[in-house]
């Protein structure tokens, strides 16, 4: 794995630039989700981006996600809270779905979540390209059913945060159960220590 980041960084140096239509959900992503440590910044930068408030229903593998999501985390912590909002942007031909989280456990620790799914995707983005869109290589990568891989950028664009970027077909028990399908890009941080 050492070799990777130079892997990822030659390539990048090499590979051409991304596409216009993979630029501009990128600057999507990083313009909600550099604010992941506060929700109130990402639900203000979310709007000013142009993202439409929506609620879970308005797609069936979002409402998966949401409610199934929830209910199993409730099942294992049910003294913690849980806020969040949903949002919808069309970029280009790609539909867009950006889903904002706040989770505080009994004890006061919390994460924030900021992830965008494109669940129509029908590739994952390629890895010097998200090196290219990064600014750097990953600092690691962890492997998914089906022979996918997730990317990690730890810290993400800075520190206190992580970045993660994902492909996933769809098809493992565990993706169809939460509606789990397509690219996901996902910025978290944690805090309450």
């Amino acid at each position: 794995m050492a070799l990777l980041p130079l892997i990822a960084a030659t390539a990048a140096a090499t590979a051409p630039a991304p596409p216009a239509e993979d630029r501009a959900l990128f600057a999507a992503f990083k313009g909600v989700c550099a604010n992941v440590r506060k929700l109130d910044a990402m639900e203000h930068a979310a709007r000013r981006g142009g993202w439409q408030a929506v609620q879970p229903s308005a797609h069936p593998n979002l409402d998966l996600l949401i409610t199934k999501g929830i209910a199993d985390s409730k099942r294992q912590e049910p003294d913690a809270t849980f806020t969040g909002s949903q949002y919808r942007r069309q970029i280009g031909s790609r539909t867009l779905w950006l889903v904002l989280s706040r989770y505080r456990d009994k004890e006061g620790y919390w994460s924030n979540g900021c992830r965008i799914y494109h669940f129509e995707a029908a590739a994952p983005l390629p890895l010097a390209e998200l090196t290219a869109l990064m600014g750097k290589a990953p600092t690691g990568s962890v492997p998914l059913p089906e022979d996918q891989v997730k990317h990690l950028w730890e810290p993400g664009w800075k520190s206190g945060h992580s970045v993660e970027v994902s492909y996933v077909t769809g098809n493992d028990p565990v993706s169809r159960r939460f509606g789990l399908k397509g690219q996901v890009l996902m910025a978290q941080a944690i805090g309450g220590f």
